[in-house]
């Protein structure tokens, strides 16, 4: 059970927070056997966006009481999911990715983008776990160099629930193994206030109307329009080796 005023804490000090045993290990099995049957075809460090469209099972990870519990916390009422969902499949031998932030709304002062990993995987730092740089939201502004010596993985058990601040500096580490991969769910919660980010898939309309009302709830801004009606396709799947404008 998550400790609401602790985590918050750690987010607000360190700026991001690892929270183990949120999830069953065979759901979080399950999950990842399910994402690797659709990325399968692509190599290196693999993201599944729109993933609600295609894993019904990740829904209750994104209405978890005690994550929403601590997101409305932090981000107050009306906060709302951003990119609906994707996948973040670290395949052996990818190498890492660059360092980076998700500062979008750094003229406020405050976290505005809450990051949330969910380990589907154990992380290690062999399999490539997400780095980060703790304490840099602080700094609100993104990272002048490609690397710093206070750069750490973060460690945990399939299960374990990984959230952060938007604004700490992060990476996607090199899977070094030659047997091991890493799997997560990501998700990223916004205030009210915030605009969602145009490059993003929509939730398609049939999985809206599938879902519990609290997801919808969440979805309300992320869902196609209603004249659109379209179907989920193929989904929009991209690696680090892709050019930024086709991801």
């Amino acid at each position: 059970m998550i400790d609401v005023a602790e985590a918050k804490q750690q987010l607000e000090d360190e700026g991001y927070c690892v929270l183990p045993g949120e999830l069953d290990a065979a759901a979080a099995e399950c999950l990842d056997e399910q994402a690797r049957g659709l990325m399968a075809h692509r190599e290196g460090y693999v993201s599944m966006e729109a993933s609600l469209n295609y894993l019904p099972d990740l829904v209750p990870l994104c209405i978890h009481p005690p994550l929403m519990e601590l997101a409305e916390s932090v981000l107050g009422e009306g906060l709302f999911l951003a990119n609906n969902v994707a996948m973040k499949w670290c395949k052996p031998g990818a190498p890492a990715g660059p360092l980076h932030w998700g500062g979008r709304f750094h003229q406020y002062e405050r976290l505005t983008e809450l990051q949330v990993f969910w380990m589907l995987t154990d992380f290690t730092e062999a399999n490539g776990a997400t780095r980060v740089i703790p304490f840099t939201h602080h700094a609100n502004r993104p990272p002048r160099r490609e690397a710093y010596p206070q750069e750490i993985p973060v460690l945990g058990k399939k299960g374990t629930l990984f959230i952060f601040d938007g604004r700490v500096w992060h990476r996607s580490g090199a899977n070094t193994s030659t047997t091991e991969h890493r799997m997560a769910g990501n998700m990223m919660y916004l205030p009210t206030y915030a605009t969602r980010g145009e490059e993003w898939p929509l939730v398609t309309r049939a999985t809206y109307d599938s879902v519990p009302s609290k997801l919808q709830s969440l979805l309300d801004r992320s869902v196609e329009p209603i004249a659109a009606a379209a179907t989920s396709g193929d989904p929009r799947i991209w690696t680090l080796d892709d050019p930024p404008g086709t991801r």
